[in-house]
């Protein structure tokens, strides 16, 4: 029996139905049964719901043992592999089509284990030795697994056109045998949540959503020690993701391997890891519609699950109803048709010439986005072509309040004390977070 889809998740089913879905496996993740098995029952719920299922698999690090300590390319980092460890590398292949076809067995999942010479080859260049790189993909050989109604299951390594192996990265197979089926997302498992980059204390963040031109420029950014936000092995993988974007992939998601992981990334608005592609695909509507008012209410509720110290809501609770009489002067910021973001503007009574802007949501996985700038920009234009002349705004969220001092909002003495008592009353013993926020709206 197939899991009931809540109404985001049946947005995703209708999208990714018909469609091929690509997996990527490797390290712990791929040794670790109880891992392995999440990530194949994810992918059986995939296949359920009738959208074709491609999975690429790395090496295990019982392959790394085998081969010692790994000598890297000092100008690709991929590993320089000697012509005596091909054996080792053709044993591991086979080890690790068995380990998944026995366990696709138990699950009973139809599959068919890939032989790695669909992958074509060739050695690569300046001392990388038995290391190789792909000219081409047999994607009719893949193809015919999928339209069998099967999960197909492609090792990592590669052939030359003599048929010897060479040593392929699994990153890179990923790449080119995606684009090669034409996949609807690529999934990339890792030890982490997904791409993480430092915050100013150098504890580490997830960033939730980056687009190709992010993704490049972030492989040059640094620390505050002067180090590479992305390090050396992580290097081959951000190099596979940039290659799927161009070679037509339309997203890559980088995922933990971890229990539900490939639901919660697919099948929720949040999303569990890195959402990455080529365009980020935007639509601004306004005013919002009727038959958005269903998104504005999901949106908002999961919002809703961000509080203060002492438990209250940083989004001001609204009913159904108040939601409704709001949408003439609310803006909706949609992404690939899936709400991201929202904000509503009223006038307040007294001064008439001014706004409260309000309903400041972004989606979780969307708030190092840039989206909350989009929008609060948007909102500010809209209220200037409805002729007002002062927008005011209260929040105790530290992300909306730094959102706010960027756009240049002055905090200070300003007399709408009415409006900041108000915010402050639903606070309780956390009113001292509540700020109020003035702008200066240009009049054209």
């Amino acid at each position: 029996m197939t899991t009931q889809l809540p109404s985001i998740a049946k947005h995703f089913e209708a999208e990714l139905a018909g469609h091929v879905v690509a997996h990527k496996l490797s390290g712990s993740g791929l040794e670790n049964a109880d891992i392995r098995g999440e990530v194949l029952k994810g992918i059986k719920e995939l296949m359920q719901h009738d959208v074709q299922s491609l999975l690429i698999s790395g090496a295990g690090s019982s392959l790394t043992k085998t081969l010692g300590k790994k000598l890297s390319h000092p100008a690709t980092h991929l590993r320089i592999t000697s012509k005596d460890e091909i054996p080792y590398i053709e044993e591991a292949i086979s080890t690790i089509g068995t380990v998944f076809s026995e366990h696709c067995n138990d699950l009973g999942i139809p599959h068919v284990i890939l032989p790695h010479s669909v992958t074509h080859a060739t050695r690569l260049l300046d001392g990388h030795k038995e290391t190789g790189g792909i000219v081409g993909v047999d994607h009719a050989a893949i193809q015919q697994v999928l339209d069998d109604g099967k999960l197909a299951i492609l090792p990592f390594g590669g052939t030359d056109s003599a048929g010897n192996t060479l040593n392929v990265n699994a990153d890179d197979v990923a790449a080119r045998a995606s684009a090669a089926v034409n996949v609807k997302k690529l999934i990339m498992y890792t030890n982490e949540e997904g791409i993480m980059m430092p915050n100013a204390d150098g504890s580490l963040k997830k960033i939730n959503f980056l687009d190709f031109h992010q993704l490049f420029h972030l492989m040059r950014m640094t620390n505050a020690a002067g180090n590479f936000v992305i390090d050396e092995g992580m290097l081959p993988k951000v190099k596979a993701i940039l290659e799927a974007l161009t070679y037509g992939v339309p997203q890559v998601h980088v995922v933990q391997a971890k229990a539900k992981a490939l639901l919660e990334e697919l099948f929720t608005r949040t999303g569990s890891g890195t959402l990455i592609e080529k365009e980020p695909f935007l639509e601004l509507h306004y005013p919002a519609k009727e038959d958005q008012l269903d998104d504005i209410v999901q949106l908002r509720e999961e919002c809703s699950d961000t509080k203060t110290p002492s438990g209250y809501p940083l989004l001001k609770p609204l009913k159904r109803g108040e939601l409704e009489e709001l949408l003439p002067t609310t803006l909706t910021l949609y992404q690939r048709d899936v709400l991201v973001g929202t904000v509503y503007f009223k006038q307040i009574a007294d001064p008439p010439e001014a706004v409260m802007i309000g309903g400041f949501a972004v989606g979780e996985n969307h708030q190092d986005s840039g989206y909350g700038k989009i929008l609060l920009e948007s909102v500010l234009e809209k209220i200037a072509e409805a002729d007002f002349q002062h927008a005011i705004s209260v929040s105790a969220s530290d992300a909306v309040k730094s959102l706010y001092k960027k756009q240049g909002a002055i905090q200070g003495s300003i007399d709408w004390s009415q409006a900041d008592e108000e915010a402050k009353q639903r606070y309780g013993e956390d009113r001292d977070l509540v700020k109020l926020y003035y702008f200066e709206i240009a009049i054209s």
